[in-house]
């Protein structure tokens, strides 16, 4: 697991242009111990930008980030993209292993362990063309977990699969998350699978500020089905609309 500290974060693309855009704007939070925080927000209010910065892959501008292990030692990160980014020409035991620092037997057991968690195992010498797109994410997910990271990040892994697919996958995802005890930081536009898989849910808003940060105490496994599921995601929803509308006045006004 992971401690995760973000104070003050600022984004400025094209800094020092007459064109200037501000993605994100003083962003402070801290995510710790195994926990899943989803990061919700209208498209191009800097959710991708946000998770691109905690992994490293980008820069940020001003403010402060920290990431460490929560035993003291080195901190590892693993990434679910939207697309499973498998090699077609590597099976999917020879994609689970391309990640991995070593060979050893523990390892093997290990990537094997993960592709059983996700029903996959009877698959491990298929290619990605013989699998549809929900068992390549499953793919995908399962070889981020097989990393042992500290920190998970996963960006929008279900919003190009089909509502059915994406549901059953949600639901792997709480029994996956259960049994290994990370630190996860999920971005997505979608109420449901937030309230469906988070303890926290922050909300950006257009302009890259943090617009609420929200508690979800629900037993697990969760059921989109589960009226308390339901009515929860209901009142998230009538949040965002709420931080919409205030969003369009303000543009109206200036």
């Amino acid at each position: 697991m992971a401690v995760l500290t973000v104070q003050n974060l600022a984004k400025t693309f094209n800094l020092g242009t007459s064109r200037e855009t501000r993605v994100l704007d003083d962003i402070s939070f801290e995510v710790s111990g195994q926990t899943f925080v989803s990061i919700v927000g209208p498209s191009g209010c800097g959710k991708s930008t946000l998770l691109n910065i905690i992994s490293g892959v980008e820069e940020h501008t001003s403010g402060e980030i920290s990431l460490t292990s929560d035993d003291g030692g080195a901190t590892r990160i693993g990434y679910v993209f939207q697309d499973p980014r498998l090699l077609p020409w590597r099976s999917v035991m020879r994609n689970m292993m391309y990640v991995q620092n070593d060979r050893s037997e523990t390892t093997v057991a290990r990537v094997k362990r993960y592709l059983e968690m996700v029903g996959l195992a009877k698959n491990a010498d298929f290619y990605p063309g013989q699998l549809s797109g929900g068992m390549q994410q499953r793919v995908g997910i399962a070889r981020a977990f097989a990393v042992e990271p500290d920190l998970l990040l996963m960006d929008e892994p279900f919003s190009h699969l089909d509502a059915i697919t994406a549901r059953g996958l949600r639901t792997q995802l709480q029994d996956i998350w259960a049994q290994s005890k990370k630190t996860v930081v999920f971005v997505t536009h979608d109420v449901v699978e937030a309230v469906e898989l988070s303890d926290r849910i922050i909300v950006l808003q257009p302009g890259g500020r943090i617009y609420e940060d929200i508690s979800i105490d629900l037993p697990r496994p969760r059921r989109q089905t589960d009226p308390t599921v339901a009515t929860l995601q209901a009142e998230v929803l009538a949040r965002l609309e709420a931080m919409k509308e205030a969003s369009r006045t303000a543009g109206s006004a200036a």
